[in-house]
């Protein structure tokens, strides 16, 4: 079980967690609200951006990682993400121009900490350096990845909604 690494941070489970990480805010999170389709809370885009983030990088400072790093903050950890990703994606299912701007902005919030995890020699004591490098690139490359193909998606959207109003006008 991929979260239960971080029970016994061993060298070489931090990749592992940061996958868990990745599991549940871009994998979970996205299919209980498509799993719901008919459950669609209004939320605002500046909430989700922060709740998702707020969470995401609290979770990533060094001192407070390694305090999680027990039984009951993992399991905290872990509903603290699906809460937050279940905030982002119902605005994500919202849709239209709001979602795919949304979506950019986290590609770039992803990015930026997946870089600074990537680079950091030595702040999680717990972990091998190389390790640690690739739970950042984990988070850089395949997390945006997956909200950038959303955020193709919503693009896609919006412009096939302009050009059929177009076509309609016209």
């Amino acid at each position: 079980m991929l979260y239960a690494s971080g029970a016994a941070m061993r060298p070489g489970m931090f990749s592992l967690h940061m996958s868990a990480h990745l599991l549940l805010s871009l994998g979970v999170s996205p299919l209980l609200v498509l799993a719901f389709p008919t459950f669609r809370p209004k939320i605002s885009g500046p909430l989700a951006f922060v709740a998702f983030n707020l969470v995401t990088y609290i979770v990533h400072v060094p001192a407070v990682f390694a305090q999680l790093m027990k039984p009951g903050g993992m399991l905290l950890e872990s509903v603290m993400f699906v809460a937050a990703g279940l905030l982002f994606w119902w605005r994500v299912a919202q849709g239209g121009l709001g979602a795919a701007l949304l979506l950019l902005s986290q590609m770039a919030a992803c990015a930026l900490l997946g870089a600074a995890i990537t680079f950091s020699r030595g702040a999680y004591p717990m972990t091998l350096p190389d390790d640690t490098a690739l739970g950042g690139v984990l988070m850089w490359v395949l997390g945006g990845f997956v909200v950038m193909a959303a955020a193709f998606y919503h693009f896609i959207a919006v412009l096939n909604t302009q050009g059929e109003q177009h076509e309609q006008t016209a």
